[in-house]
C-alpha cells in the first residue's frame, strides 16, 4: 500500500511540475528573443551611426552654403535611404539623433 502511495505522490508531483517547466521554457524563450532583438538593434544602430557620420561629412561639403535645417533634412533623408537599403527601420527621431550625434562629433573633431 505504501508503494502505491509513493507512486501516486510521484505522479502528482510530476503532473504539477510539467506546467511549471513549460512556463519556464516559455519565459526563457522570450528572454532569448528579447536579447537577440536588443543585440540586433544595437548593431543596426551602430551601423546607422557610421552611415550618419559619413553622410554628415558629405552634406557639410556639398551643402556648405545652405542653412542648418536644410542640411539636417538632407542628411536625415540620406541616412534613412541607406538604412532602408540595409533593411534597417528606424523612426525619424532615431535618425535625427544619429545625424545630430554625427554633427556633434564632426564639430568636436574639427576643433
Amino acid at each position: 500500500m505504501s508503494d502505491q502511495f509513493v507512486s501516486d505522490l510521484v505522479n502528482a508531483a510530476l503532473m504539477a511540475l510539467i506546467p511549471v517547466a513549460i512556463g519556464a521554457v516559455g519565459y526563457l524563450a522570450k528572454m532569448v528573443v528579447a536579447y537577440l532583438k536588443a543585440k540586433t538593434n544595437a548593431e543596426a544602430y551602430a551601423m546607422i551611426e557610421k552611415v550618419a557620420a559619413t553622410v554628415v561629412a558629405s552634406v557639410e561639403q556639398t551643402l556648405a552654403s545652405e542653412e542648418g535645417q536644410v542640411k539636417k533634412d538632407a542628411a536625415v533623408a540620406l541616412v534613412q535611404a541607406e538604412a532602408l537599403k540595409r533593411g534597417i527601420t528606424l523612426d525619424v527621431e532615431q535618425l535625427e539623433n544619429a545625424v545630430e550625434a554625427a554633427v556633434l562629433r564632426l564639430r568636436l573633431e574639427s576643433k
